[in-house]
Protein backbone atom coordinates (compact mmCIF):
# COMPACT_ATOMS: atom_id res chain seq x y z
CA UNK A 1 0.00 0.00 0.00
CA UNK A 2 1.17 3.29 -0.82
CA UNK A 3 2.12 5.32 2.08
CA UNK A 4 -0.22 8.20 2.84
CA UNK A 5 0.87 11.82 3.83
CA UNK A 6 -2.91 12.84 5.10
CA UNK A 7 -4.89 10.58 6.87
CA UNK A 8 -7.42 8.61 5.01
CA UNK A 9 -9.50 7.22 7.70
CA UNK A 10 -11.78 9.02 10.17
CA UNK A 11 -13.47 7.49 13.00
CA UNK A 12 -15.93 10.27 12.82
CA UNK A 13 -18.08 9.80 16.12
CA UNK A 14 -20.37 9.51 18.15
CA UNK A 15 -19.94 10.53 21.19
CA UNK A 16 -19.64 7.95 24.43
CA UNK A 17 -20.34 5.14 21.86
CA UNK A 18 -16.78 3.49 21.72
CA UNK A 19 -15.06 5.62 19.67
CA UNK A 20 -12.03 6.09 22.18
CA UNK A 21 -11.71 2.62 22.92
CA UNK A 22 -11.47 1.98 19.30
CA UNK A 23 -8.77 4.32 18.68
CA UNK A 24 -6.73 3.28 21.73
CA UNK A 25 -6.70 -0.34 20.02
CA UNK A 26 -5.96 1.04 16.58
CA UNK A 27 -3.19 2.97 18.26
CA UNK A 28 -1.63 -0.04 18.91
CA UNK A 29 -1.06 -1.31 15.78
CA UNK A 30 2.54 -0.90 13.53
CA UNK A 31 0.90 -0.37 9.79
CA UNK A 32 -1.47 2.63 11.82
CA UNK A 33 -0.50 6.27 12.86
CA UNK A 34 -3.18 7.85 15.45
CA UNK A 35 -3.63 11.21 15.75
CA UNK A 36 -1.46 12.07 18.65
CA UNK A 37 -4.44 14.25 20.09
CA UNK A 38 -7.58 11.92 19.99
CA UNK A 39 -9.83 15.17 19.05
CA UNK A 40 -8.09 16.91 16.87
CA UNK A 41 -11.59 18.88 15.48
CA UNK A 42 -9.72 20.02 12.23
CA UNK A 43 -12.36 19.29 9.73
CA UNK A 44 -15.07 20.95 12.49
CA UNK A 45 -15.20 24.21 11.28
CA UNK A 46 -18.23 25.47 12.37
CA UNK A 47 -17.50 24.39 15.80
CA UNK A 48 -15.45 26.88 17.83
CA UNK A 49 -13.52 24.27 19.88
CA UNK A 50 -9.88 24.00 19.98
CA UNK A 51 -7.76 22.78 16.96
CA UNK A 52 -4.42 22.83 14.93
CA UNK A 53 -3.93 25.91 13.67
CA UNK A 54 -2.78 24.92 9.96
CA UNK A 55 -2.29 22.07 8.15
CA UNK A 56 1.64 21.54 9.15
CA UNK A 57 0.54 21.47 13.07
CA UNK A 58 -2.55 18.60 12.14
CA UNK A 59 -0.02 16.94 10.24
CA UNK A 60 2.86 17.03 13.23
CA UNK A 61 0.47 14.71 15.21
CA UNK A 62 0.87 11.80 12.99
CA UNK A 63 3.91 9.68 14.19
CA UNK A 64 4.81 8.25 10.05
CA UNK A 65 7.05 5.32 11.11
CA UNK A 66 8.56 2.61 8.12
CA UNK A 67 5.60 0.35 8.62
CA UNK A 68 3.11 3.38 8.53
CA UNK A 69 0.14 2.41 5.88
CA UNK A 70 -2.06 4.43 6.94
CA UNK A 71 -2.48 7.90 9.12
CA UNK A 72 -5.99 7.76 10.89
CA UNK A 73 -7.71 10.95 13.01
CA UNK A 74 -10.38 9.66 15.66
CA UNK A 75 -12.30 13.31 16.33
CA UNK A 76 -16.18 12.47 17.82
CA UNK A 77 -17.60 15.62 16.90
CA UNK A 78 -17.18 15.26 13.26
CA UNK A 79 -20.51 13.39 13.06
CA UNK A 80 -22.21 16.17 14.82
CA UNK A 81 -20.09 18.82 12.94
CA UNK A 82 -22.04 20.09 9.59
CA UNK A 83 -19.03 21.11 7.98
CA UNK A 84 -16.78 17.90 8.65
CA UNK A 85 -18.36 15.20 5.67
CA UNK A 86 -17.46 17.92 2.74
CA UNK A 87 -14.65 19.25 4.40
CA UNK A 88 -12.82 15.68 4.54
CA UNK A 89 -14.07 14.86 1.30
CA UNK A 90 -12.46 18.32 -0.02
CA UNK A 91 -8.94 17.16 1.46
CA UNK A 92 -8.54 13.74 0.92
CA UNK A 93 -9.38 11.33 -1.68
CA UNK A 94 -11.29 8.11 -1.08
CA UNK A 95 -11.19 8.45 2.34
CA UNK A 96 -12.79 5.50 4.56
CA UNK A 97 -15.36 6.59 7.24
CA UNK A 98 -15.91 4.88 10.74
CA UNK A 99 -19.23 5.66 12.50
CA UNK A 100 -20.37 3.81 15.92
CA UNK A 101 -23.55 4.65 17.22
CA UNK A 102 -24.84 4.14 20.60
CA UNK A 103 -28.21 4.07 22.46
CA UNK A 104 -29.14 7.81 22.21
CA UNK A 105 -30.85 8.22 25.73
CA UNK A 106 -27.59 6.07 27.09
CA UNK A 107 -25.18 8.31 25.10
CA UNK A 108 -26.89 11.34 26.43
CA UNK A 109 -26.46 11.07 29.49
CA UNK A 110 -23.19 9.10 29.43
CA UNK A 111 -22.45 12.68 27.45
CA UNK A 112 -23.91 15.04 30.06
CA UNK A 113 -21.54 12.70 32.48
CA UNK A 114 -18.64 13.64 30.41
CA UNK A 115 -19.25 17.25 30.32
CA UNK A 116 -19.96 17.58 33.81
CA UNK A 117 -16.61 16.02 34.41
CA UNK A 118 -14.73 18.66 32.46
CA UNK A 119 -16.74 21.08 34.18
CA UNK A 120 -18.04 22.33 30.80
CA UNK A 121 -21.66 21.20 32.55
CA UNK A 122 -22.75 23.19 35.65
CA UNK A 123 -26.24 21.89 36.02
CA UNK A 124 -26.20 19.30 38.63
CA UNK A 125 -28.95 16.46 37.18
CA UNK A 126 -29.67 15.55 33.97
CA UNK A 127 -33.05 16.49 33.63
CA UNK A 128 -32.09 19.90 34.40
CA UNK A 129 -29.39 19.92 31.80
CA UNK A 130 -32.47 18.49 29.61
CA UNK A 131 -34.53 20.83 30.34
CA UNK A 132 -32.14 24.11 30.33
CA UNK A 133 -31.72 23.24 26.57
CA UNK A 134 -34.46 25.64 24.97
CA UNK A 135 -33.12 28.46 27.39
CA UNK A 136 -29.36 27.27 26.38
CA UNK A 137 -30.08 28.17 22.19
CA UNK A 138 -31.27 31.50 23.24
CA UNK A 139 -27.34 31.88 24.71
CA UNK A 140 -28.87 31.52 28.04
CA UNK A 141 -27.51 29.01 31.09
CA UNK A 142 -24.00 28.84 29.39
CA UNK A 143 -20.84 28.86 31.56
CA UNK A 144 -18.77 32.04 30.89
CA UNK A 145 -15.16 29.81 30.89
CA UNK A 146 -12.96 27.36 29.01
CA UNK A 147 -14.13 26.16 25.47
CA UNK A 148 -17.97 26.11 26.52
CA UNK A 149 -18.53 29.39 26.62
CA UNK A 150 -17.45 30.01 22.63
CA UNK A 151 -19.19 26.02 21.73
CA UNK A 152 -22.36 25.86 23.84
CA UNK A 153 -23.41 23.35 20.88
CA UNK A 154 -22.08 21.00 23.10
CA UNK A 155 -24.65 21.25 25.36
CA UNK A 156 -27.31 20.43 22.93
CA UNK A 157 -27.63 16.94 24.19
CA UNK A 158 -30.76 16.25 21.66
CA UNK A 159 -28.92 17.10 18.87
CA UNK A 160 -25.21 15.86 19.67
CA UNK A 161 -27.17 12.56 19.30
CA UNK A 162 -29.60 13.03 16.96
CA UNK A 163 -28.06 10.52 14.17
CA UNK A 164 -30.41 10.74 11.19
CA UNK A 165 -29.19 13.89 9.70
CA UNK A 166 -25.51 13.52 10.92
CA UNK A 167 -25.58 9.85 8.98
CA UNK A 168 -27.22 11.74 6.09
CA UNK A 169 -24.55 14.22 5.85
CA UNK A 170 -22.11 11.79 5.04
CA UNK A 171 -24.40 9.51 2.95
CA UNK A 172 -25.03 12.56 0.87
CA UNK A 173 -20.65 13.47 0.41
CA UNK A 174 -19.64 9.59 0.43
CA UNK A 175 -20.21 6.62 -1.40
CA UNK A 176 -22.09 4.22 1.14
CA UNK A 177 -19.13 1.51 0.75
CA UNK A 178 -16.97 4.24 1.88
CA UNK A 179 -18.50 4.04 5.15
CA UNK A 180 -18.53 1.29 8.12
CA UNK A 181 -21.23 1.65 10.67
CA UNK A 182 -21.26 -0.04 14.12
CA UNK A 183 -23.12 0.00 17.24
CA UNK A 184 -22.17 0.11 21.04
CA UNK A 185 -23.66 -3.37 20.90
CA UNK A 186 -21.60 -4.75 18.29
CA UNK A 187 -18.69 -3.59 20.36
CA UNK A 188 -19.62 -4.48 23.55
CA UNK A 189 -20.93 -7.97 22.49
CA UNK A 190 -17.38 -9.10 20.50
CA UNK A 191 -14.58 -6.35 20.98
CA UNK A 192 -12.25 -8.95 18.70
CA UNK A 193 -14.43 -9.51 15.78
CA UNK A 194 -14.73 -5.89 15.27
CA UNK A 195 -11.25 -5.25 15.59
CA UNK A 196 -10.98 -7.36 12.96
CA UNK A 197 -13.68 -6.05 10.83
CA UNK A 198 -11.86 -2.37 11.31
CA UNK A 199 -8.89 -4.10 9.90
CA UNK A 200 -10.06 -5.51 6.99
CA UNK A 201 -11.98 -2.45 6.10
CA UNK A 202 -8.66 -0.20 6.23
CA UNK A 203 -7.12 -2.86 4.71
CA UNK A 204 -4.25 -3.19 7.25
CA UNK A 205 -3.19 -6.64 8.01
CA UNK A 206 -4.52 -8.63 11.16
CA UNK A 207 -2.72 -7.61 14.60
CA UNK A 208 -4.31 -8.79 18.69
CA UNK A 209 -3.55 -5.63 20.73
CA UNK A 210 -3.84 -5.31 23.80
CA UNK A 211 -6.92 -4.94 25.67
CA UNK A 212 -7.77 -1.73 27.78
CA UNK A 213 -10.22 0.05 29.56
CA UNK A 214 -10.81 3.28 28.39
CA UNK A 215 -13.06 6.47 28.70
CA UNK A 216 -14.76 4.71 32.11
CA UNK A 217 -17.31 7.12 34.19
CA UNK A 218 -15.12 9.39 36.49
CA UNK A 219 -15.49 12.41 39.06
CA UNK A 220 -13.20 14.70 39.82
CA UNK A 221 -10.98 14.00 42.91
CA UNK A 222 -10.95 17.94 43.49
CA UNK A 223 -13.78 19.64 41.29
CA UNK A 224 -12.82 23.43 42.98
CA UNK A 225 -9.24 22.38 41.59
CA UNK A 226 -10.11 21.21 38.15
CA UNK A 227 -12.25 24.42 38.04
CA UNK A 228 -9.65 26.96 38.91
CA UNK A 229 -7.14 25.73 36.53
CA UNK A 230 -10.26 25.51 33.38
CA UNK A 231 -11.11 29.17 34.64
CA UNK A 232 -8.08 30.84 35.34
CA UNK A 233 -5.22 29.32 33.16
CA UNK A 234 -6.81 27.39 29.54
CA UNK A 235 -6.91 30.21 27.85
CA UNK A 236 -3.15 31.55 28.95
CA UNK A 237 -2.35 27.85 27.85
CA UNK A 238 -4.36 27.71 24.14
CA UNK A 239 -2.25 31.05 23.63
CA UNK A 240 0.90 29.60 24.57
CA UNK A 241 1.07 26.26 24.31
CA UNK A 242 1.02 23.54 21.20
CA UNK A 243 -1.74 21.79 20.97
CA UNK A 244 -0.17 18.44 21.33
CA UNK A 245 1.72 19.47 24.96
CA UNK A 246 -1.84 21.19 25.91
CA UNK A 247 -3.52 17.79 25.34
CA UNK A 248 -0.35 16.13 27.22
CA UNK A 249 -0.96 18.26 30.33
CA UNK A 250 -4.97 17.72 30.08
CA UNK A 251 -4.59 14.06 30.11
CA UNK A 252 -1.72 14.02 32.74
CA UNK A 253 -4.18 16.57 35.51
CA UNK A 254 -6.78 14.48 34.55
CA UNK A 255 -5.04 10.84 35.65
CA UNK A 256 -4.03 12.21 38.86
CA UNK A 257 -7.51 14.67 39.81
CA UNK A 258 -10.26 11.84 39.11
CA UNK A 259 -11.49 8.24 40.11
CA UNK A 260 -13.92 5.94 38.58
CA UNK A 261 -17.81 5.84 39.80
CA UNK A 262 -20.62 4.36 38.95
CA UNK A 263 -23.33 6.01 36.86
CA UNK A 264 -26.58 6.72 38.51
CA UNK A 265 -29.27 4.92 37.23
CA UNK A 266 -31.84 7.36 35.25
CA UNK A 267 -35.58 7.79 36.95
CA UNK A 268 -37.59 5.31 34.77
CA UNK A 269 -40.20 7.68 33.80
CA UNK A 270 -37.68 10.21 32.51
CA UNK A 271 -35.99 7.69 30.70
CA UNK A 272 -39.44 6.18 28.48
CA UNK A 273 -39.87 10.19 27.66
CA UNK A 274 -36.75 10.51 26.41
CA UNK A 275 -37.13 7.16 24.35
CA UNK A 276 -40.49 8.66 22.81
CA UNK A 277 -38.79 11.90 21.86
CA UNK A 278 -35.61 9.67 20.22
CA UNK A 279 -37.98 7.20 18.27
CA UNK A 280 -38.53 9.45 15.38
CA UNK A 281 -35.07 9.78 14.83
CA UNK A 282 -34.43 6.55 15.46
CA UNK A 283 -36.77 5.31 12.95
CA UNK A 284 -35.60 7.17 10.17
CA UNK A 285 -31.75 5.91 11.37
CA UNK A 286 -33.40 2.32 10.86
CA UNK A 287 -34.13 3.10 7.22
CA UNK A 288 -31.01 4.46 6.54
CA UNK A 289 -28.85 1.77 7.93
CA UNK A 290 -31.17 -0.54 7.14
CA UNK A 291 -30.17 -1.73 10.04
CA UNK A 292 -33.14 -3.01 13.42
CA UNK A 293 -32.56 -0.77 16.56
CA UNK A 294 -35.95 -2.16 17.93
CA UNK A 295 -33.64 -2.90 21.15
CA UNK A 296 -32.91 0.86 21.47
CA UNK A 297 -36.59 1.95 21.80
CA UNK A 298 -38.75 -1.20 22.79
Amino acid sequence: MKKKNRPSFYLVGAPKAGTSALASLLDQHPQVSMCKIKESNFHCHDLDLPKPKSEKEYLSLFDVTPDTEILADASILSLYSHDSAQSIAEYVSDPKILMILRNPVDAMYSWYSQMSFVRSEYLPTFQAAMDAESERKKGNLIPNYGAIQYCPQLLFYRDVMQYADQVERYFSVFDREQIMILTYEDFKADLNAVYSQVLDFISVDPFTPESQKVNANKERRMPGLHSFLKKTLAEPAKALLPAKVRSDLIVLIDKINSREVQRPSLDEDFKASLKAECLPDIIRLEKLIQRDLSHWYS
